[in-house]
């Protein structure tokens, strides 16, 4: 019984379709997130019971803002290496420049090695983020996560290391718009809209992948 438990497992891990993807509202895709994170798990829910949605041309009511110091703008949500090549690509995604090409500056909240930073602004958005590898702790995180299934967690691991995870440095304040600051639902919903279409963490909402 253990054995089929841990195949059909690894058949839901490695089949994107079964995953949970972005809610669409009228034919528009949402952003969405899981509402019951944990902060001190890089946003990851261990439940995945309430949801909270946006559609991004929601982003244009609000302002957009600096993640404040002593903040954590890390996350989960996994960009797999072939995207963020893409990234560095000039004009290979509209609205996306990589910070430091054409006199783009990205604000001085970080200091960790990255694969790079990023300034995305259209009519709607206006939000800069970070690629970074995973950090041990996430590592750890994953390994707690599949404690119980130690193949799943060789996967999920593999995926984390052949890629990179999003840190937010500005984003739109669209949780709470009434106070002038973010809050940790604002960096997970620019997280989630930068992430891969499939988030191989359990707790980890499927993203949207810069709208593409």
């Amino acid at each position: 019984m253990r054995k089929i438990f841990c195949v059909l497992s690894l058949a839901f891990f490695m089949v994107p379709l079964f995953a949970i993807g972005p809610e669409v509202f009228e034919g528009e895709e949402a952003v969405t997130i899981y509402r019951d994170f944990d902060d001190g798990r890089f946003g990851r829910s261990l439940y995945r019971e309430v949801l909270f949605s946006l559609k991004p041309a929601c982003f244009a009511r609000y302002s957009s803002l600096n993640v404040a110091e002593g903040m954590d703008g890390r996350t989960a949500y996994l960009v797999s290496q072939d995207r963020a090549q893409a990234m560095t690509q000039p004009g290979k995604i509209p609205g996306l420049v990589r910070v430091g090409e054409q006199g783009e500056r990205a604000p001085d909240v970080f200091a960790s090695p990255h694969h790079g930073a990023y300034h995305y602004q259209t009519q709607d958005l206006d939000i800069v983020f970070a690629l970074e590898r995973a950090s041990e702790t996430m590592y750890e995180e994953i390994l707690r996560t599949y404690s119980s299934q130690p193949q799943v967690a060789q996967l999920v691991t593999q995926s984390y290391q052949n890629g990179y995870v999003v840190r937010v440095i500005r984003a739109e304040n669209a949780y709470r718009p009434h106070i002038a600051r973010l809050d940790y639902e604002d960096v997970l919903l620019t997280a989630a809209f930068v992430g891969n279409r499939f988030q191989p963490l359990w707790g980890i909402h499927d993203g949207n992948a810069l709208g593409l």
